[in-house]
């Protein structure tokens, strides 16, 4: 008789109840492993939570809770601002008057004229048809007083004259009488007058120089 003819033995009750143990021993290790082990189930609490965004309940939006923008929360340092800057260019003043190539300042010339009017002798004329003037004096004596008085002329009657040529035709501050134009001539027929500006402290000095 082969082995496989052999008749099979029946487990025995005790048999079988010692397998059904075994069974209800793993599954219950099965559930006890599961519910110490919570990632091994479903999805934690925090892994929910981290899904589902917040709301915030006063306006009922979504709010991510993610952290501040360094960029939103503090704006980038500005550059101090520089105070203006100071303007330090020297004051412009009226420019020198040329008399003979010598430069002198307007306050100078006023002052210069101021002197002349004061010691030269002044006295009336009269002209035909036009009446009688005041306080006049020739040609040659106004020359004569600025070549002795005005050491940068260096003592020439030429320089003089170019002088008193140039305040007469160029800056008209003296004025010829009894004659059209205004030329100056070097002469003691030539009568001239000084400007009323000249004579006139109520308006600036430099003002002075300008013509009529």
């Amino acid at each position: 008789m082969r082995p496989s003819d052999r008749p099979q033995r029946s487990a025995s009750v005790g048999e079988r109840i010692a397998e059904r143990l075994k069974v209800l021993q793993k599954k219950s290790a099965s559930a006890l492993a599961t519910t110490e082990d919570p990632t091994a189930g479903s999805e934690t609490e925090t892994e929910t939570e981290d899904r589902v965004p917040k709301v915030d309940k006063g306006k009922g939006k979504a709010v991510e809770d993610r952290p501040p923008s360094p960029v939103a929360t503090s704006p980038p340092p500005m550059s101090p601002m520089l105070p203006p800057k100071a303007d330090i260019s020297p004051a412009i003043g009226p420019p020198p008057i040329m008399l003979a190539g010598v430069p002198f300042p307007p306050v100078a010339v006023s002052q210069l004229l101021l002197r002349a009017q004061a010691e030269l002798p002044l006295r009336p004329v009269r002209f035909p048809l036009l009446g009688e003037y005041q306080g006049t004096f020739t040609g040659e004596e106004f020359v004569g007083w600025l070549n002795e008085n005005v050491s940068d002329f260096g003592g020439s009657l030429d320089r003089a004259e170019d002088a008193a040529k140039q305040l007469t035709e160029q800056e008209n501050l003296l004025r010829r009488l009894g004659e059209l134009g205004n030329e100056f001539e070097h002469s003691d027929e030539a009568f001239y007058q000084f400007r009323p500006k000249v004579c006139s402290f109520k308006i600036p000095v430099h003002s002075l120089l300008m013509p009529l």
